[in-house]
C-alpha cells in the first residue's frame, strides 16, 4: 500500500449520456487517432487533489459528506460543443454544459459545502489537450453537430489511485448521494432531437 494517493472529485452522467459521448470520442478517434483522453469516461471534473496522505484526506472526505449529503440533485443540460485554448498549440473540446442561474448557484454553493476550492467550467471533456492540427481536422464536426441532453446528477463520485504507481488506475473511492428531489434548471429554450 501507498504512502500517498491521489484523489479526483467529480460527477458522472447517465449511462445514456456517458453512451453518447462515448460515440463522439469514438468519432474523434477515428478522425484523429489515439489522443490522451479517448480512454476516459464521461464525467465532469470538479478537482484533483495529487499525492495525499489518505489518513489525513479521509476525515476531510468525512466532514465534507455530512455537509453534501443533503444537498439537492439537480437536472442540467449539455448544449453543444465548446473549446478551451490551454497554449498556443493545445486546446481541449468539450460537451458544453447550458449555463442557467439554477445550474450556476447549485454548482456555487457545491463549492461552499465541500472541499472543492478550486472553481472550474463544468464540462465533460470529449479531447483533451490536443496539438492545433488535430483540433482543426475535429472542430468542423463538433462545432456543427446539434448535440444536447438533460441528464440529472445525483451524487459526488470520489476517485482514488496510488499515487508513486503510474499503472494504477483510478478507483472508486466514495460515492456521495444527493438528495432524491431533483432541482430543474430552467433552460429557455425547448430540446430538439439530434
Amino acid at each position: 500500500m501507498s504512502a500517498y494517493k491521489d484523489y479526483l472529485f467529480l460527477l458522472r452522467p447517465t449511462e445514456l449520456v456517458a453512451r453518447q459521448i462515448k460515440f463522439f470520442k469514438e468519432k474523434a478517434l477515428e478522425m484523429i487517432g489515439p489522443y490522451p483522453s479517448f480512454k476516459s469516461s464521461a464525467h465532469i471534473s470538479l478537482i484533483e487533489y495529487p499525492r495525499q496522505k489518505p489518513f489525513m484526506m479521509q476525515p476531510a472526505i468525512d466532514t465534507m459528506a455530512q455537509k453534501i449529503e443533503g444537498f439537492p440533485s439537480i437536472q442540467i443540460q449539455i448544449n453543444g460543443f465548446n473549446f478551451f485554448e490551454h497554449s498556443e498549440d493545445k486546446l481541449t473540446i468539450f460537451a458544453a454544459i447550458q449555463p442557467t442561474y439554477q445550474s450556476d448557484k447549485w454548482f456555487d454553493n457545491l463549492y461552499k459545502q465541500s472541499l472543492l476550492k478550486k472553481k472550474s467550467t463544468p464540462h465533460i471533456t470529449i479531447a483533451r489537450n490536443i496539438p492545433v492540427d488535430s483540433f482543426y481536422k475535429l472542430w468542423p464536426y463538433f462545432r456543427y453537430s446539434n448535440y444536447k441532453e438533460r441528464f440529472d446528477i445525483t451524487a459526488l463520485t470520489i476517485l482514488e489511485r496510488e499515487t508513486l504507481d503510474p499503472f494504477k488506475k483510478w478507483q472508486i473511492h466514495r460515492e456521495i448521494p444527493f438528495r432524491k428531489e431533483v432541482q430543474k434548471n430552467v433552460v429557455e429554450e425547448p430540446l430538439e432531437d439530434y
